[in-house]
């Protein structure tokens, strides 16, 4: 695949309890393509679990960030791409999510992809 298009990234800390998107699942379809975030727990698209164990001292790993698909072909979407074309770049599988964890103990990165 050829380089994906680059995107600025501006970072807005939340209040105690407030969320980066909606996550109850009715609003769901608003939020597709739109969760990226750092921080915090990780959304988890088949069902919530453990952040991953490190390779190295196999204690769990911290959750960084989750990337989402920014381009998912959506009126809800401010960077909606059509699917049919190959202009979109930024969707990986269906609607998908790459988690990215570390091990601070050890600096071992981790990273993970889930799809709904």
């Amino acid at each position: 695949m050829d380089q994906i298009p680059e995107f600025r990234v501006t970072l807005t800390r939340l209040r105690l309890g407030e969320e980066a998107y909606p996550t109850e699942f009715e609003r769901r379809e608003e939020a597709l393509g739109q969760r990226t975030k750092l921080g915090g727990r990780p959304d988890w698209e088949q069902g919530r679990r453990d952040n991953p164990q490190c390779k190295k001292c196999q204690r769990p790993t911290t959750f960084v960030a989750q990337i989402d698909s920014v381009e998912y072909g959506s009126h809800h979407i401010p960077h909606s791409v059509n699917w049919m074309t190959d202009e979109q770049k930024w969707m990986f599988g269906d609607v998908g999510l790459i988690y990215v964890f570390f091990c601070f103990d050890c600096l071992e990165p981790h990273a993970e992809f889930e799809c709904g």
